[in-house]
């Protein structure tokens, strides 16, 4: 079981979409990252390909890696579930750092029992991510996740962004007791996230950190990282 407390050292994690922004991300200072493809779509799972080639390029950096297989909501089907399994697995075997998915009854509540085979597949720390403001009652889900034996819980608070969700991110910190990590993401940027993290007890934090290019593409840019490690420190 975990035992996190609020001295912990402060972390940004950042959310990066393709491999510059990854690239990006790790000019700027990021330890961590969470590794995902089309951004645009909330995030789906990266290639494989993708995955080495950070982790030859970078072989410090620790890479959590968001398994969602298809963009809109997060109740799968038994052939869904079981590719996840599988890309779990290999990105495990390939030396992800963390696991981030979730999966959701159809009347959102946590599936407990696909989360179970999610967790145990990984052997790594495993995130539960924002499907998780789906669910109504978010405090017996926080309950749920921490005996399934989750690492963290990637939210908002239900809310637009995570400083809209302050109070109810401040519940679940309170809630959490050092047993799970709550982890406050959207809208994250350089300057709410010192606010975010004072406002909640929370000691992580994740942010995409990304402008919008000329080209009209989001990337994570090195600046933004610094700005946002530098008001953490």
């Amino acid at each position: 079981m975990l035992n996190i407390h609020n001295t912990s050292p402060r972390e940004l994690e950042v959310c990066c979409g393709s491999l510059q922004s990854a690239i990006n991300a790790v000019s700027g200072g990021a330890g961590r990252i969470e590794l995902c493809s089309a951004l645009s779509l909330d995030g789906l799972t990266p290639s494989l390909g993708l995955f080495r080639q950070l982790h030859t390029s970078f072989p410090d950096l620790r890479i959590h890696v968001l398994i969602r297989p298809r963009e809109g909501n997060f109740v799968y089907t038994k052939a869904e579930l079981h590719a996840m399994l599988r890309d779990i697995e290999l990105f495990a075997a390939e030396g992800a750092s963390a696991i981030v998915a979730g999966v959701l009854t159809p009347d959102s509540c946590i599936d407990v029992e696909a989360t179970r085979q999610l967790i145990t597949a990984a052997g790594v720390p495993f995130t539960f991510h924002r499907a998780f403001d789906v669910v109504a009652d978010q405090s017996r889900a926080l309950e749920q996740l921490i005996d399934l034996g989750a690492t963290r819980v990637l939210t908002s608070g239900g809310a637009p962004s995570a400083l809209q969700g302050a109070e109810r991110l401040r519940n679940l910190v309170a809630q959490a007791d050092g047993r799970i990590l709550i982890l406050p993401g959207g809208g994250v940027n350089s300057h709410n996230a010192r606010q975010i993290l004072d406002s909640t007890g929370a000691v992580e934090i994740h942010g995409s950190c990304s402008s919008l290019l000329p080209s009209g593409i989001k990337q994570t840019t090195a600046e933004e990282v610094a700005a946002v490690l530098s008001v953490l420190a």
